[in-house]
């Protein structure tokens, strides 16, 4: 099945506290809008997508004429035609699909799924999160694409800050089967923009990790109509507010940045396969550490060996924020200053006792045949 994210203006609510992507704004003109549909579909007909199936993801509403105008619609549906496309799949919020935008897409001869993110059966969590309509709106919706001939498709949250949360999970997929070709849960992550990145910041939330959320569907593992997303995006911390954290103290030990990345490399990350070896390195007064002296006269060392082992050799730094990947050394991991002349004999403490439970926890989550310390 070919895939297309079309990034086209933004999602008319965007409002949604679990989502960043609704509040990007990319303004695009109906010639670049065309441009990405012809190579698009240039690319189906490679012979790799033989089964002409394809789905459209654009962070919003494909029903949208702010987002997708409908110059653009038209244009889309006249190429699955030519394509003899035959399964189509598209987004949208239940407020935008009306049975002219279903008519005009049925004209491509394809299966329509009309994907609609209902996120929670209950009204009461989806005024929680923001969601901007209610059940019965996505009722409506789902009933008049079912009268047309087309298919539903439900998008549910895993994980939502609610409490009681594998009750109404239970409850959602028990509601969304009886109005529903298809359902996706999906597992909750942090997007950056997001007020729910906030309350991870915070500690008044966290994502699950993929055995966690398997475990939460253990259910519906086997119903045929019902998928399991447990990574819809390559999930990586990332900051809307870059600060300098200047300073010694448990402030500066334990700040929420680094702990959620601490949190994020002990219970998401999973290093290279060929990183059996970890050698841990001190920090550096120049960040990134690979830009100090230090670390350049190691790794000038290190490039002597063979490339094989080279390549092995997973380099892990140990300072105040924790362990840091290599590949992670940027913010908030070059924003920061520890002067260990600032130390007392308490904070000297508490800095053994948090980072010893850091390298603990990280050691646990990964697998390497050999260790190494600076």
């Amino acid at each position: 099945m070919a895939t297309l994210i079309l990034n086209s203006g933004q999602c008319s609510w965007g409002k949604c506290i679990f989502c960043g992507y609704g509040k990007i704004y990319k303004k695009r003109t109906n010639k670049e809008l065309r441009e990405i549909l012809d190579k698009f579909f240039a690319g189906i007909n490679t012979g790799d997508n033989e089964d002409k199936k394809i789905k459209i993801f654009g962070s919003g509403s494909f029903f949208d004429e702010k987002q997708i105008p409908k110059e653009i619609f038209e244009y889309f549906v006249e190429k699955c035609r030519e394509n003899k496309i035959s399964e189509i799949y598209v987004e949208s919020r239940p407020e935008f699909i009306t049975k002219e935008k279903i008519l005009c897409l049925k004209e491509t001869k394809a299966e329509i799924n009309i994907a609609i993110g209902l996120e929670s059966a209950s009204d009461r969590i989806l005024k929680t999160i923001n969601k901007g309509f209610k059940v019965k709106d996505f009722e409506k919706s789902a009933n008049l694409i079912h009268s047309l001939n087309c298919k539903v498709r439900t998008y549910l949250l895993v994980n939502l800050p609610v409490k009681n949360r594998k009750a109404e999970l239970e409850k959602s997929v028990n509601y969304a089967l009886n109005f529903s070709d298809s359902i996706v849960l999906i597992n909750l992550l942090p997007h950056e923009n997001s007020e729910i990145f906030d309350l991870w910041i915070k500690g008044e939330w966290k994502f699950l990790n993929k055995e966690e959320f398997f475990g939460a569907v253990n259910n519906w593992k086997n119903n045929e109509k019902i998928e399991l997303d447990a990574e819809t995006f390559k999930f990586i911390p990332r900051f809307r507010d870059t600060k300098i954290l200047d300073g010694v103290g448990e402030e500066f030990l334990t700040h929420p940045y680094f702990e959620v990345w601490q949190d994020y490399l002990q219970r998401w990350y999973k290093k290279q396969a060929n990183k059996d070896i970890v050698l841990f390195l001190p920090c550096s007064a120049k960040k990134p550490y690979s830009e100090s002296e230090t670390h350049k006269k190691i790794l000038d060392v290190l490039r002597m060996l063979d490339r094989d082992k080279y390549n092995s050799i997973h380099h892990v730094m140990i300072s105040n924020p924790g362990v840091i990947p290599r590949e992670f050394e940027n913010f908030p991991f070059n924003a920061y200053n520890w002067d260990e002349k600032l130390e007392n004999e308490f904070i000297k403490k508490r800095y053994i006792e948090v980072t010893k439970e850091r390298i603990r926890a990280y050691l646990k989550s990964q697998k390497y045949n050999e260790f190494f310390v600076f």
